[in-house]
């Protein structure tokens, strides 16, 4: 984890030219297509803006280029209002993905090289076995039969590049809470059989050691193999999503983590 993003290019900037570079491929155009040109001046400009880096190019840009790569309107919309952000640090996303054109955790997770995640109240999704799924689920009064079968069948789907080991190394860390909440046997033993995989670890913090310092909010730590590549925190609040690249904030976070490490156990000690 890097602590200095002074000179850092927001990953923000950076995500939307990955996908700005996945669209214009998929469509066929090359680089130096004239009608790319036409709209960002220079093929030069052109690997800039996918590659992430600073341009003088004009919001209107972005909506034509998705609009020539036939991108679909709510990408489109999406990607317009994170470049409206200018060199925004610290983001939100409102929560909903049926009204976004793709998640931006989702798509940040998929570039980055590992993962610090702690929860305080529920079991990572990545982890939870279908019985589990099949008790929260339909706590939630939004969801139907039908919409909780969906669910259901969207996690495990989700889950399997972790479970296949194609996704980045993964660091766990619950709260003992979450072990009580709910979990069985079945599920004690999904979370150690995810403990003995290469690319991850789980691990808890017991009631014993007292309220952890710095620790209060479930939030997921994304690190990235770049070194101009700043790290950022995910926080996924009642109504939207909350990204924070700025350094000190994203150090507030590691702090926690770096607090509680000494207090942290193997999910193999824990017992119902």
């Amino acid at each position: 984890m890097r602590n200095d993003a002074s000179r850092q290019t927001p990953m923000r900037r950076k995500l939307i030219g990955r996908k700005l570079k996945i669209a214009r491929k998929k469509a066929g155009y090359a680089l130096r297509h004239p009608e790319v040109i036409d709209r960002v001046g220079s093929a030069r400009t052109a690997q800039r803006l996918e590659d992430g880096e600073a341009t003088t190019l004009a919001f209107p840009v972005i909506g034509s280029l998705c609009d020539l790569y036939g991108m679909p309107k709510e990408e489109k919309f999406e990607l317009e209002r994170l470049w409206r952000l200018g060199p925004a640090t610290t983001w939100t996303q409102p929560r909903g993905r049926g009204l976004f054109g793709f998640s931006a955790f989702h798509e940040l997770q998929l570039h980055s090289s590992t993962v610090y995640q702690y929860e305080s109240t529920f079991v990572p999704g990545q982890l939870q076995s279908e019985s589990h799924m099949r008790m929260l689920f339909p706590r939630n009064p939004d969801l139907d039969e039908a919409a909780v079968e969906q669910e259901v069948q969207n996690r495990l789907r989700n889950q399997q590049p972790f479970w296949q080991g194609n996704e980045p190394k993964h660091h766990f860390l619950m709260s003992e809470a979450v072990l009580h909440f709910g979990c069985d046997t079945e599920q004690i033993g999904r979370l150690i059989e995810a403990d003995e995989l290469d690319h991850a670890t789980v691990r808890y913090l017991p009631f014993t050691a007292g309220p952890p310092h710095l620790m209060h909010l479930a939030f997921t730590l994304l690190s990235f193999p770049l070194e101009d590549d700043p790290d950022i925190v995910f926080v996924e609040a009642q109504n939207g999503y909350l990204y924070f690249e700025e350094a000190e904030s994203v150090q507030h976070y590691r702090d926690g983590l770096e607090s509680v490490a000494g207090l942290a156990r193997s999910i193999k000690e824990f017992k119902l």
